[in-house]
């Protein structure tokens, strides 16, 4: 007598579990192609164009598994002797807002590594969506898997606050701390912190032309428009929103996080910043360790990092090789509130 192999008319159990796994399968791949879509669609032909000439030149594009889906990197072995330098970046943007740094730092640090945020770039959108808990953990987790050596942590703006607050609860893997206009700093109440989150919520193009105007010291006139064009599509979109939705002011960085920054930790700020209050400045100066520097830029706002990278990048690689070798390159500064504070046009 031959024994049939079970089939699905069989109605046999292995058969139906099979069947099962196959659609949750299907699910999960259609889930997750509709979430890269999602926030692909923020990307511009530049970023996407910009990407393929970066992997040309020597930047691999490596996605990360994370709890909370797939996290983009730029990833470059580079020529010189300073520890790797791992670049965060701000709210909407992406590791390619530091492309006109990427080469000048390759030259001279072993590794150069630029994630994107959760539902940042490339990165896909968290499964749950985006909010302050799937940005922290998928961030964190990006982190923890590119560093296997202390690194030279640079952060802008959110991607700041994301850097100081991963130095705090990492200083192990931390050598030195770089932060460029940086966010997280509470307000002093909740009204105050409120209308500061309002800056983001960007709903008419004559809002995105006045963040534009905030955000650079000099607003480019033939690209203000198309600028201010991207801002609103990316501050308007429901997944942002969600996130800025999401964050509150207790989850603002606190006073005991920054006393534990003991790594040599470099502050600049600049004197035309008008999208983060002079009172997260005036935080920074309270609360930080008395060995961190802090630098005011003159004709530096708050992508000053974009306007003038060759003279951040410059900064940055001085720094660090103080950092790293522990000479003492000299510095030039005035005494301000029992601060030095410089005062500089780099």
């Amino acid at each position: 007598m031959l024994l049939r192999a079970p089939t699905c008319a069989n109605a046999f159990t292995p058969c139906d579990e099979a069947h099962s796994l196959a659609r949750e399968v299907r699910r999960f791949v259609d889930r997750r192609e509709s979430n890269l879509l999602e926030f692909k669609t923020l990307l511009t032909v530049t970023e996407r164009i910009t990407r393929r000439v970066l992997n040309a030149r020597g930047y691999e594009s490596r996605w990360l598994p994370t709890s909370v889906g797939r996290m983009h990197v730029l990833d470059r072995a580079g020529h010189g002797e300073l520890p790797p330098i791992v670049l965060l970046h701000g709210i909407s943007a992406n590791g390619l807002s530091y492309t006109q740094m990427l080469s000048r730092l390759t030259a001279h640090a072993r590794r150069v590594t630029a994630p994107d945020c959760p539902g940042h770039g490339f990165s896909e959108l968290p499964t749950g969506g985006l909010d302050r808990d799937s940005m922290l953990d998928g961030l964190s987790e990006t982190l923890d898997r590119v560093i296997d050596e202390p690194v030279i942590l640079v952060g802008t703006s959110m991607g700041g606050f994301a850097a100081t607050r991963y130095a705090a609860a990492n200083p192990d893997k931390v050598q030195a701390l770089v932060l460029i206009c940086p966010g997280g700093a509470p307000t002093p109440c909740e009204a105050s912190f409120q209308r500061f989150l309002d800056t983001f919520r960007i709903e008419r193009h004559s809002q995105a032309l006045e963040f534009v105007d905030r955000m650079l010291v000099r607003s480019p006139q033939g690209l203000r428009h198309v600028l201010a064009h991207g801002i609103r599509n990316r501050f308007s979109h429901p997944q942002l929103r969600r996130l800025l939705d999401s964050i509150t002011l207790d989850d603002m960085l606190r006073p005991e996080e920054l006393a534990r920054l003991d790594m040599p930790t470099l502050l600049l700020w600049g004197r035309d910043e008008l999208i983060l209050p002079r009172c997260h400045l005036e935080f920074f100066k309270q609360h930080m360790p008395a060995h961190t520097l802090i630098e005011e830029w003159a004709n530096f706002g708050h992508c000053g990092f974009l306007e003038r990278p060759e003279a951040v990048a410059r900064r940055l690689l001085r720094f660090s090789r103080t950092a790293f070798t522990g000479e003492d390159l000299g510095t030039v500064s005035t005494f301000t509130r029992k601060r030095d504070t410089l005062r500089i046009s780099a």
